[in-house]
Protein backbone atom coordinates (compact mmCIF):
# COMPACT_ATOMS: atom_id res chain seq x y z
CA UNK A 1 0.00 0.00 0.00
CA UNK A 2 1.36 3.44 -0.83
CA UNK A 3 1.97 6.05 1.69
CA UNK A 4 -0.97 8.28 -0.21
CA UNK A 5 -3.19 5.27 0.13
CA UNK A 6 -2.66 4.99 3.98
CA UNK A 7 -2.84 8.71 4.87
CA UNK A 8 -6.28 8.64 2.93
CA UNK A 9 -7.75 5.59 4.10
CA UNK A 10 -6.58 5.67 7.75
CA UNK A 11 -5.58 8.99 8.96
CA UNK A 12 -7.12 12.17 9.84
CA UNK A 13 -7.51 14.74 7.64
CA UNK A 14 -5.52 17.51 9.56
CA UNK A 15 -3.22 14.69 10.31
CA UNK A 16 -2.42 13.94 7.14
CA UNK A 17 -1.50 17.38 5.88
CA UNK A 18 0.99 17.29 8.99
CA UNK A 19 2.75 14.15 7.09
CA UNK A 20 2.43 15.89 3.83
CA UNK A 21 4.10 18.83 5.46
CA UNK A 22 6.50 17.32 7.84
CA UNK A 23 7.05 13.99 5.96
CA UNK A 24 7.08 13.58 2.46
CA UNK A 25 9.18 16.65 1.95
CA UNK A 26 12.00 15.49 4.43
CA UNK A 27 14.16 14.71 1.46
CA UNK A 28 14.04 18.32 -0.11
CA UNK A 29 14.26 19.88 3.55
CA UNK A 30 17.47 18.11 4.37
CA UNK A 31 19.35 20.18 0.63
CA UNK A 32 17.90 23.13 2.07
CA UNK A 33 20.30 26.16 2.59
CA UNK A 34 21.77 26.33 6.16
CA UNK A 35 21.89 30.23 7.36
CA UNK A 36 25.84 30.89 9.00
CA UNK A 37 26.23 34.75 10.00
CA UNK A 38 29.67 36.60 8.06
CA UNK A 39 31.02 38.81 10.23
CA UNK A 40 32.76 42.24 8.54
CA UNK A 41 36.73 42.57 9.10
CA UNK A 42 37.50 45.11 11.32
CA UNK A 43 41.21 45.79 10.05
CA UNK A 44 42.39 46.20 6.52
CA UNK A 45 43.13 43.62 4.24
CA UNK A 46 46.13 45.05 2.35
CA UNK A 47 49.39 42.66 1.26
CA UNK A 48 52.41 43.71 3.03
CA UNK A 49 54.60 43.05 -0.31
CA UNK A 50 54.11 42.80 -4.06
CA UNK A 51 55.69 39.53 -4.66
CA UNK A 52 53.81 37.08 -3.15
CA UNK A 53 56.57 34.95 -1.99
CA UNK A 54 58.10 38.06 -0.62
CA UNK A 55 61.13 37.81 -2.69
CA UNK A 56 62.99 40.31 -3.93
CA UNK A 57 60.85 42.10 -6.39
CA UNK A 58 62.91 43.34 -10.15
CA UNK A 59 61.71 46.86 -12.07
CA UNK A 60 58.54 45.63 -12.82
CA UNK A 61 57.05 46.91 -16.45
CA UNK A 62 53.85 47.91 -17.17
CA UNK A 63 51.44 44.70 -17.97
CA UNK A 64 52.96 43.32 -15.12
CA UNK A 65 51.36 46.53 -12.76
CA UNK A 66 48.20 46.05 -14.77
CA UNK A 67 47.98 42.48 -14.26
CA UNK A 68 48.70 42.67 -10.53
CA UNK A 69 45.70 45.75 -10.46
CA UNK A 70 43.12 43.53 -12.02
CA UNK A 71 43.84 40.53 -9.51
CA UNK A 72 44.46 42.25 -6.56
CA UNK A 73 42.44 45.75 -6.98
CA UNK A 74 39.73 46.14 -3.70
CA UNK A 75 37.31 47.53 -5.98
CA UNK A 76 37.15 44.80 -8.48
CA UNK A 77 37.00 41.98 -5.75
CA UNK A 78 33.50 43.94 -4.61
CA UNK A 79 32.70 44.13 -7.84
CA UNK A 80 33.13 40.36 -8.81
CA UNK A 81 31.13 40.10 -5.42
CA UNK A 82 28.05 42.35 -7.17
CA UNK A 83 28.37 39.88 -10.38
CA UNK A 84 27.79 36.80 -8.05
CA UNK A 85 24.18 38.88 -7.05
CA UNK A 86 23.09 38.89 -10.88
CA UNK A 87 24.40 34.96 -11.14
CA UNK A 88 22.28 34.33 -8.84
CA UNK A 89 19.47 36.23 -9.92
CA UNK A 90 19.61 34.47 -12.84
CA UNK A 91 19.30 30.71 -11.30
CA UNK A 92 16.43 32.07 -9.24
CA UNK A 93 14.46 33.31 -12.19
CA UNK A 94 15.07 29.85 -14.20
CA UNK A 95 13.31 27.93 -10.38
CA UNK A 96 9.83 26.81 -11.50
CA UNK A 97 7.42 28.27 -9.68
CA UNK A 98 5.99 26.40 -6.27
CA UNK A 99 2.11 25.52 -6.17
CA UNK A 100 0.36 26.82 -3.10
CA UNK A 101 -1.13 24.73 -1.00
CA UNK A 102 -3.77 25.36 1.54
CA UNK A 103 -5.67 23.85 4.46
CA UNK A 104 -8.71 25.23 6.61
CA UNK A 105 -10.49 23.62 9.57
CA UNK A 106 -13.57 24.52 11.49
CA UNK A 107 -14.54 23.61 14.57
CA UNK A 108 -18.12 23.43 16.35
CA UNK A 109 -17.99 26.07 19.26
CA UNK A 110 -21.80 25.28 19.89
CA UNK A 111 -22.29 24.64 23.62
CA UNK A 112 -25.33 21.88 22.28
CA UNK A 113 -22.79 20.13 20.76
CA UNK A 114 -21.37 17.55 23.59
CA UNK A 115 -17.59 16.14 22.79
CA UNK A 116 -19.18 12.83 24.54
CA UNK A 117 -21.27 12.79 21.45
CA UNK A 118 -19.84 10.28 19.16
CA UNK A 119 -20.67 12.18 15.80
CA UNK A 120 -18.66 15.01 17.64
CA UNK A 121 -16.11 14.99 14.64
CA UNK A 122 -18.61 15.04 12.10
CA UNK A 123 -19.56 18.21 13.28
CA UNK A 124 -16.26 19.80 12.72
CA UNK A 125 -15.54 20.64 8.60
CA UNK A 126 -11.98 21.09 6.99
CA UNK A 127 -10.55 21.63 3.56
CA UNK A 128 -7.30 21.26 1.68
CA UNK A 129 -6.61 23.01 -1.58
CA UNK A 130 -4.12 22.84 -4.20
CA UNK A 131 -3.33 25.92 -6.47
CA UNK A 132 -1.35 26.89 -9.27
CA UNK A 133 -1.02 30.04 -11.25
CA UNK A 134 -0.64 29.93 -15.06
CA UNK A 135 0.41 32.91 -15.61
CA UNK A 136 4.00 32.49 -14.16
CA UNK A 137 4.46 29.01 -16.16
CA UNK A 138 3.45 31.30 -19.29
CA UNK A 139 6.02 34.37 -18.20
CA UNK A 140 8.83 32.02 -17.18
CA UNK A 141 10.99 31.43 -20.12
CA UNK A 142 10.89 35.47 -21.11
CA UNK A 143 11.89 35.83 -17.06
CA UNK A 144 14.28 33.78 -17.27
CA UNK A 145 15.85 34.92 -20.70
CA UNK A 146 15.56 38.71 -19.07
CA UNK A 147 17.83 37.49 -15.97
CA UNK A 148 20.61 35.30 -18.06
CA UNK A 149 21.07 38.30 -20.20
CA UNK A 150 21.74 40.75 -17.11
CA UNK A 151 23.90 38.39 -15.90
CA UNK A 152 25.45 38.73 -19.02
CA UNK A 153 25.27 42.40 -19.01
CA UNK A 154 26.74 42.26 -14.96
CA UNK A 155 29.87 40.44 -16.21
CA UNK A 156 30.89 42.59 -19.33
CA UNK A 157 30.05 45.09 -16.78
CA UNK A 158 32.61 43.87 -14.68
CA UNK A 159 35.04 43.57 -17.60
CA UNK A 160 34.74 46.78 -18.64
CA UNK A 161 35.33 47.75 -15.15
CA UNK A 162 38.65 45.76 -15.14
CA UNK A 163 39.54 47.41 -18.61
CA UNK A 164 39.72 50.73 -16.75
CA UNK A 165 41.85 49.66 -13.60
CA UNK A 166 44.38 48.53 -16.39
CA UNK A 167 44.33 52.28 -17.81
CA UNK A 168 44.54 53.67 -14.44
CA UNK A 169 46.83 51.30 -13.47
CA UNK A 170 49.28 52.28 -16.56
CA UNK A 171 48.48 55.89 -16.28
CA UNK A 172 49.94 55.75 -13.03
CA UNK A 173 52.89 53.99 -14.03
CA UNK A 174 53.47 56.52 -16.68
CA UNK A 175 53.29 59.37 -14.28
CA UNK A 176 55.41 57.59 -11.61
CA UNK A 177 57.96 57.03 -14.31
CA UNK A 178 58.03 60.35 -15.54
CA UNK A 179 58.19 61.84 -12.17
CA UNK A 180 61.23 59.79 -11.30
CA UNK A 181 62.88 61.20 -14.93
CA UNK A 182 61.71 65.02 -13.55
CA UNK A 183 63.95 63.76 -10.49
CA UNK A 184 66.50 62.63 -12.44
CA UNK A 185 66.99 66.11 -14.35
CA UNK A 186 66.37 67.99 -11.73
CA UNK A 187 67.98 66.59 -8.94
CA UNK A 188 71.66 67.12 -10.24
CA UNK A 189 70.64 70.19 -11.24
CA UNK A 190 69.50 71.75 -8.17
CA UNK A 191 72.52 70.82 -6.82
CA UNK A 192 74.59 72.59 -9.71
CA UNK A 193 72.68 75.59 -8.97
CA UNK A 194 72.86 75.83 -5.39
CA UNK A 195 75.99 75.61 -4.89
CA UNK A 196 76.38 78.60 -8.00
CA UNK A 197 74.33 80.63 -5.54
CA UNK A 198 76.63 79.69 -2.72
CA UNK A 199 79.61 80.58 -4.41
CA UNK A 200 77.53 84.54 -5.53
CA UNK A 201 76.34 85.03 -2.00
CA UNK A 202 79.79 84.80 -0.71
CA UNK A 203 81.52 86.78 -3.66
CA UNK A 204 78.84 89.34 -2.74
CA UNK A 205 79.13 89.47 0.60
CA UNK A 206 83.11 90.01 -0.53
CA UNK A 207 82.53 92.91 -3.06
CA UNK A 208 83.06 90.54 -5.97
CA UNK A 209 80.03 90.63 -7.93
CA UNK A 210 77.07 92.37 -8.04
CA UNK A 211 73.82 92.58 -5.77
CA UNK A 212 72.14 91.77 -9.48
CA UNK A 213 74.66 88.64 -10.68
CA UNK A 214 73.77 87.14 -6.71
CA UNK A 215 69.98 87.39 -7.60
CA UNK A 216 70.30 85.70 -10.78
CA UNK A 217 71.89 82.82 -9.27
CA UNK A 218 69.47 82.65 -6.59
CA UNK A 219 66.12 83.09 -9.02
CA UNK A 220 67.71 80.29 -10.87
CA UNK A 221 67.90 78.14 -7.70
CA UNK A 222 64.41 78.65 -7.04
CA UNK A 223 62.73 77.93 -10.17
CA UNK A 224 64.79 74.50 -10.14
CA UNK A 225 63.66 74.25 -6.30
CA UNK A 226 59.92 75.25 -7.45
CA UNK A 227 59.95 71.95 -10.71
CA UNK A 228 61.54 69.77 -8.11
CA UNK A 229 59.02 70.11 -5.47
CA UNK A 230 56.40 69.61 -7.85
CA UNK A 231 58.25 66.20 -9.34
CA UNK A 232 58.20 64.99 -5.72
CA UNK A 233 54.53 65.11 -4.86
CA UNK A 234 53.99 64.22 -8.23
CA UNK A 235 55.70 60.83 -8.04
CA UNK A 236 54.71 60.62 -4.30
CA UNK A 237 50.69 60.91 -5.40
CA UNK A 238 51.26 57.98 -8.15
CA UNK A 239 52.84 55.87 -5.72
CA UNK A 240 49.95 55.91 -3.31
CA UNK A 241 47.85 56.15 -5.90
CA UNK A 242 49.47 52.99 -7.46
CA UNK A 243 49.60 51.02 -4.12
CA UNK A 244 45.92 51.99 -3.39
CA UNK A 245 44.84 50.44 -7.22
CA UNK A 246 47.24 47.39 -5.99
CA UNK A 247 45.37 46.87 -2.51
CA UNK A 248 49.20 46.87 -0.71
CA UNK A 249 50.49 48.84 2.39
CA UNK A 250 50.93 52.41 2.33
CA UNK A 251 54.68 51.91 2.69
CA UNK A 252 56.06 49.27 0.06
CA UNK A 253 57.66 49.75 -2.64
CA UNK A 254 56.97 49.44 -6.45
CA UNK A 255 60.04 49.29 -8.64
CA UNK A 256 59.22 50.06 -12.12
CA UNK A 257 61.20 50.79 -15.12
CA UNK A 258 61.41 53.51 -17.34
CA UNK A 259 59.56 54.41 -20.40
CA UNK A 260 59.91 54.70 -24.29
CA UNK A 261 57.74 56.83 -26.64
CA UNK A 262 54.45 55.51 -27.42
CA UNK A 263 54.24 55.24 -31.23
CA UNK A 264 51.29 56.01 -32.71
CA UNK A 265 49.40 53.19 -34.97
CA UNK A 266 48.58 54.09 -38.34
CA UNK A 267 45.59 55.41 -39.55
CA UNK A 268 44.22 52.17 -41.29
CA UNK A 269 45.23 49.76 -38.53
CA UNK A 270 42.69 52.59 -35.95
CA UNK A 271 40.17 52.66 -38.84
CA UNK A 272 40.27 48.77 -38.59
CA UNK A 273 39.80 48.89 -34.82
CA UNK A 274 36.94 51.19 -35.13
CA UNK A 275 34.83 49.23 -37.54
CA UNK A 276 34.75 46.38 -35.10
CA UNK A 277 34.46 48.38 -31.97
CA UNK A 278 30.90 47.49 -31.45
CA UNK A 279 31.83 43.19 -31.17
CA UNK A 280 35.25 44.72 -28.68
CA UNK A 281 34.54 47.05 -26.05
CA UNK A 282 33.18 45.44 -23.09
CA UNK A 283 30.52 48.86 -22.52
CA UNK A 284 29.40 48.24 -25.68
CA UNK A 285 28.54 44.18 -25.26
CA UNK A 286 27.31 44.89 -21.71
CA UNK A 287 24.38 47.82 -22.96
CA UNK A 288 23.67 45.07 -25.89
CA UNK A 289 23.08 42.45 -23.54
CA UNK A 290 20.97 44.86 -21.50
CA UNK A 291 18.70 45.36 -24.55
CA UNK A 292 18.57 41.62 -25.10
CA UNK A 293 17.15 41.59 -21.09
CA UNK A 294 14.97 44.49 -21.73
CA UNK A 295 13.37 42.89 -25.12
CA UNK A 296 12.60 39.86 -22.89
CA UNK A 297 10.65 42.25 -20.29
CA UNK A 298 8.65 43.63 -22.61
CA UNK A 299 7.54 40.21 -23.97
CA UNK A 300 6.74 39.24 -20.54
CA UNK A 301 4.99 42.78 -20.04
CA UNK A 302 3.10 41.17 -23.47
CA UNK A 303 2.60 37.93 -22.14
CA UNK A 304 1.24 39.21 -18.61
CA UNK A 305 -1.56 41.03 -20.61
CA UNK A 306 -3.94 38.23 -21.13
CA UNK A 307 -6.15 37.28 -18.43
CA UNK A 308 -3.99 35.57 -15.24
CA UNK A 309 -5.70 32.36 -14.77
CA UNK A 310 -4.66 30.30 -11.21
CA UNK A 311 -6.58 26.77 -11.21
CA UNK A 312 -6.67 24.88 -8.17
CA UNK A 313 -8.12 21.23 -6.33
CA UNK A 314 -10.06 21.19 -3.11
CA UNK A 315 -10.88 18.88 -1.02
CA UNK A 316 -13.08 19.45 1.80
CA UNK A 317 -15.89 18.00 4.23
CA UNK A 318 -18.12 20.34 5.91
CA UNK A 319 -20.18 20.06 9.27
CA UNK A 320 -22.61 17.54 8.01
CA UNK A 321 -19.73 15.05 7.24
CA UNK A 322 -20.46 15.43 3.33
CA UNK A 323 -17.08 15.16 1.60
CA UNK A 324 -16.22 16.98 -1.72
CA UNK A 325 -13.94 16.81 -4.43
CA UNK A 326 -13.68 20.66 -6.05
CA UNK A 327 -11.77 22.57 -8.67
CA UNK A 328 -11.38 25.99 -8.82
CA UNK A 329 -10.25 28.81 -11.64
CA UNK A 330 -9.27 32.59 -10.52
CA UNK A 331 -9.64 34.67 -13.77
CA UNK A 332 -8.85 38.29 -14.10
CA UNK A 333 -10.71 40.21 -16.04
CA UNK A 334 -8.53 42.77 -18.68
CA UNK A 335 -11.30 45.28 -18.05
CA UNK A 336 -9.51 48.56 -17.11
CA UNK A 337 -5.45 47.85 -16.76
CA UNK A 338 -4.75 45.25 -19.06
CA UNK A 339 -1.01 45.47 -18.46
CA UNK A 340 -0.98 48.59 -20.91
CA UNK A 341 0.69 50.81 -18.21
CA UNK A 342 3.42 48.18 -17.62
CA UNK A 343 3.90 47.36 -21.30
CA UNK A 344 3.84 51.14 -21.60
CA UNK A 345 7.20 51.51 -19.44
CA UNK A 346 8.62 48.48 -20.61
CA UNK A 347 8.34 49.60 -24.26
CA UNK A 348 9.96 53.37 -23.09
CA UNK A 349 12.95 51.58 -21.49
CA UNK A 350 14.01 49.61 -24.38
CA UNK A 351 13.43 52.66 -26.47
CA UNK A 352 15.75 54.67 -23.67
CA UNK A 353 18.40 51.99 -23.72
CA UNK A 354 17.91 51.79 -27.66
CA UNK A 355 19.15 55.27 -27.52
CA UNK A 356 21.61 55.15 -24.87
CA UNK A 357 23.36 52.47 -26.92
CA UNK A 358 23.79 54.48 -30.14
CA UNK A 359 24.84 57.75 -28.66
CA UNK A 360 27.60 55.31 -26.52
CA UNK A 361 28.81 53.73 -29.96
CA UNK A 362 28.67 56.92 -31.69
CA UNK A 363 30.41 58.75 -28.45
CA UNK A 364 33.19 55.61 -28.71
CA UNK A 365 34.22 56.65 -32.60
CA UNK A 366 34.79 60.32 -31.62
CA UNK A 367 36.90 59.62 -28.72
CA UNK A 368 38.90 57.26 -30.71
CA UNK A 369 39.41 60.26 -33.69
CA UNK A 370 39.82 63.04 -31.17
CA UNK A 371 42.69 61.12 -29.62
CA UNK A 372 44.30 59.66 -32.29
CA UNK A 373 44.22 63.16 -33.71
CA UNK A 374 45.85 64.49 -30.28
CA UNK A 375 48.13 62.24 -29.81
CA UNK A 376 49.56 63.38 -33.60
CA UNK A 377 49.90 66.84 -32.46
CA UNK A 378 51.58 65.97 -29.61
CA UNK A 379 54.19 63.62 -31.00
CA UNK A 380 54.92 66.74 -33.85
CA UNK A 381 55.56 69.24 -30.67
CA UNK A 382 57.38 66.55 -28.79
CA UNK A 383 59.42 65.93 -31.51
CA UNK A 384 60.65 69.66 -32.46
CA UNK A 385 61.02 70.13 -28.85
CA UNK A 386 63.64 67.33 -28.86
CA UNK A 387 65.47 68.95 -31.82
CA UNK A 388 65.61 72.34 -29.88
CA UNK A 389 66.66 71.39 -26.46
CA UNK A 390 69.88 70.63 -27.19
CA UNK A 391 70.81 73.60 -28.88
CA UNK A 392 69.37 75.75 -26.25
CA UNK A 393 71.36 73.65 -23.76
CA UNK A 394 74.29 73.98 -25.33
CA UNK A 395 73.11 77.64 -25.35
CA UNK A 396 73.14 77.77 -21.60
CA UNK A 397 76.20 75.88 -20.83
CA UNK A 398 78.07 78.73 -23.13
CA UNK A 399 76.09 81.48 -21.09
CA UNK A 400 76.85 79.96 -18.27
CA UNK A 401 80.94 79.85 -18.53
CA UNK A 402 80.31 83.68 -20.13
CA UNK A 403 78.20 84.21 -16.85
CA UNK A 404 80.61 83.36 -14.49
CA UNK A 405 83.36 85.36 -16.22
CA UNK A 406 81.36 88.24 -15.98
CA UNK A 407 81.18 88.58 -19.86
CA UNK A 408 77.65 87.75 -19.70
CA UNK A 409 74.59 90.19 -18.16
CA UNK A 410 72.97 88.69 -15.55
CA UNK A 411 68.79 89.13 -17.17
CA UNK A 412 70.00 87.77 -20.08
CA UNK A 413 71.78 84.88 -18.34
CA UNK A 414 68.19 84.02 -16.10
CA UNK A 415 66.18 84.39 -18.54
CA UNK A 416 67.83 81.74 -20.96
CA UNK A 417 68.51 79.55 -18.08
CA UNK A 418 64.81 79.91 -17.58
CA UNK A 419 63.87 79.27 -20.87
CA UNK A 420 65.88 76.20 -20.95
CA UNK A 421 64.37 75.17 -17.54
CA UNK A 422 60.56 75.94 -18.90
CA UNK A 423 61.21 73.60 -22.26
CA UNK A 424 62.50 70.46 -20.41
CA UNK A 425 59.34 71.30 -18.28
CA UNK A 426 57.35 70.77 -20.91
CA UNK A 427 59.07 68.49 -22.96
CA UNK A 428 58.02 65.83 -19.65
CA UNK A 429 54.55 67.11 -20.04
CA UNK A 430 54.46 66.51 -23.61
CA UNK A 431 55.58 63.38 -22.63
CA UNK A 432 53.01 61.97 -20.13
CA UNK A 433 50.58 63.50 -22.41
CA UNK A 434 51.28 61.64 -25.51
CA UNK A 435 51.27 58.60 -22.51
CA UNK A 436 48.02 59.01 -21.37
CA UNK A 437 46.46 59.68 -25.13
CA UNK A 438 48.16 56.50 -25.57
CA UNK A 439 46.50 54.28 -22.88
CA UNK A 440 43.56 56.04 -23.69
CA UNK A 441 43.45 54.81 -27.55
CA UNK A 442 44.44 51.42 -26.20
CA UNK A 443 40.93 51.88 -23.91
CA UNK A 444 38.59 53.22 -26.21
CA UNK A 445 39.68 50.98 -29.06
CA UNK A 446 39.87 47.78 -26.81
CA UNK A 447 43.44 47.22 -28.22
CA UNK A 448 46.62 46.70 -27.33
CA UNK A 449 48.46 49.09 -29.42
CA UNK A 450 50.92 50.87 -27.13
CA UNK A 451 54.16 49.66 -26.18
CA UNK A 452 55.59 48.24 -23.46
CA UNK A 453 57.45 49.82 -20.65
CA UNK A 454 61.00 49.28 -21.48
CA UNK A 455 64.50 49.89 -19.95
CA UNK A 456 64.75 52.98 -22.41
CA UNK A 457 65.10 56.70 -20.33
CA UNK A 458 62.16 59.05 -20.83
CA UNK A 459 64.70 62.11 -20.01
CA UNK A 460 65.55 64.82 -22.31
Amino acid sequence: MSMASHIRRNWPPRLAVVALLAGAPLGLLSSCAIYRPLALAHSPDLAATVSPAHAAVPPLDMNTIATLAVLNNPDLRAARATMHVAQAQAFAAGLLPDPQLSYSTDYSVDHGFSTADPRYPEYNAWGLGLTLDLQTLLTHASNHAAANAAYQQARLDLLWQEWQTVAQARSLYAQQAIAAGRLAFLAPAEQTYAAASARSQQALAAGNVTLEQSSADLAVLQQVRMQLGVAQRSQLQAQQALRTLLGIQPDVTIPIQPLTTPQIPPRARVQAAVAQLADRRPDLLALRAGYRSQEARVRTAVLSQFPNIALGITRARDVSNVHTVGFGVTLTLPLFNRGRGEIAIQRATRAQLHANYQARLDQAVGNVWQVWDEMRQLDGELRLLDRQLPKLQRSVQRAQRAYQAGNFPAASYLTLTGAYLSATSTRFDLFQNLWTDSIGLATVLGTQIQPDATTQKASP
